[in-house]
């Protein structure tokens, strides 16, 4: 594991306001933190809180009305970051392999070395037998693991994820969850994770945002105790784990609560 401390991810002061009608919504309003190099950081919060606008700004696809979001770099050539969406979110035309090689080949590396990244990244993942299958060939839960293979591959500075694993089954969201504890303890990659669930944020984060509703402002900042290596089952049976999910659903109830109504 990379050695923690030194901020990789630094959002200051940011709001985000767009135009609704003749008024102006605020999306996220006084937003700051920094994640350190190597972290895994979750962000929950209700619905429109706008989890899904603060990764459009780390990722570069969206610019605040105030404040910055700097990603520190260390000087390579890698991505700045990458990111994997909830859902479908693989080419269909394309092979197991030449998806997950993808984001390699627009970096400009050559084919030899891009398919075996790739590769041992996939046979990680238990795609080693698929790799010139198609997509339509697969489960979902398979897709969405190519898809995270392909971020991981390039090497970002910053992985982006955004409910990553919302549109799965339950019993292939937890072998995936494990999965991409595995991956990111062998990488030590800086992670942003957006996601709806409580107990999987718990389950993969090093820390935890909970967002308020909007505007989306930091409500807490939640270290997660839980050691590591860590898997679903040592995680869900530690004394701790529904302590920290009552304290975590009591800062989100009453936001959560809201949300809802507003949108019947």
């Amino acid at each position: 594991m990379n050695a923690k401390g030194t901020a990789k991810l630094q959002v200051k002061d940011v709001a985000v306001r767009f135009p609704l009608g003749r008024g102006i919504v605020t999306a996220l309003a006084g937003l700051s933190f920094s994640i350190a190099q190597g972290e895994f950081c979750a962000v929950v919060g209700p619905s429109g809180c706008g989890k899904s606008t603060l990764l459009r700004l780390i990722a570069g696809l969206a610019q605040p009305a105030e404040g910055s979001v700097d990603i520190h770099s260390d000087g390579s050539e890698k991505p700045l970051q990458s990111m994997v969406f909830q859902g479908n979110s693989v080419f269909p035309w394309m092979t197991v392999l030449q998806n997950a090689a993808y984001g390699l080949e627009m970096r400009g590396v050559s084919q030899p070395d891009r398919e075996d990244v790739a590769e041992r990244l996939l046979i990680q993942v238990g795609l080693g037998e698929f790799l010139n299958a198609y997509p339509s060939q697969l489960s979902e839960g398979m897709r969405q693991r190519v898809a995270i293979i392909r971020a991981f591959a390039v090497d970002p500075e910053v992985l982006l994820m955004d409910e990553p694993f919302g549109a799965l089954d339950e019993q292939t969201r937890i072998i995936l969850q494990d999965e991409l504890l595995k991956i990111w303890e062998a990488t030590g990659k800086t992670v942003v994770f957006v996601t709806h669930s409580i107990d999987e944020a718990m389950i993969v984060a090093d820390r935890i945002l909970v967002l308020s509703a909007r505007p989306g402002t930091i409500k807490a900042d939640i270290r997660v105790p839980f050691p590591r290596p860590r898997s679903v089952e040592t995680v869900r049976s530690n004394t701790e784990f529904n302590q920290l999910f009552l304290h975590i659903w009591s800062l989100l109830r009453d936001d959560a609560a809201s949300a809802v109504g507003a949108a019947r």
